[in-house]
């Protein structure tokens, strides 16, 4: 019989360490990170979200070399799922090996978020075949 309860507790204890940080996900209805890339003009932009942290990164490198993109301008407008539009401007910040241009944005309602992204970068430092003063990404995240 003692054998039968030490083995339900260690199956127990198994279950909740290996499947509670899905359990509160799924719970809270937020993923871990949200990833998305797009090129355009030589310009690679990735959008990383966590809704946990209510933040907002945006990564730019340069598409052929991969070298990243430090000196830019970034505005962005973020639509949230109940209509509202807001204009924020993205702050370059190097963190551990990666820069990136961030800022927060409350999450917490279900629904599509829509992020409308002009970066400024000058001529002289934007990546070859880069022709244009500014240039726009659009990226949707769903908050399920």
């Amino acid at each position: 019989m003692k054998r039968m309860v030490i083995v339900a507790k260690i199956f127990l204890i198994s279950i909740f360490v290996f499947f509670w940080p899905n359990i509160i996900l799924a719970q809270t209805g937020q993923k871990a990170l949200s990833n998305e890339s797009r090129v355009v003009d030589g310009i690679k932009a990735t959008l990383k979200i966590t809704p946990s942290q209510n933040m907002v990164d945006l990564i730019l490198s340069d598409a052929k070399t991969g070298k990243s993109i430090t000196n830019a301008k970034i505005s962005a407008l973020m639509k949230g799922p109940d209509g509202k539009v807001l204009e924020k401007e993205l702050m370059g910040m190097k963190m551990g090996e990666e820069f990136s241009f961030m800022n927060t944005l409350d999450m917490s309602r279900k629904g599509s978020y829509s992020f409308k992204i002009t970066v400024e970068v000058e001529k002289k430092l934007a990546p070859e075949g880069f022709n244009q003063g500014k240039v726009k990404f659009n990226f949707v995240y769903e908050a399920r």
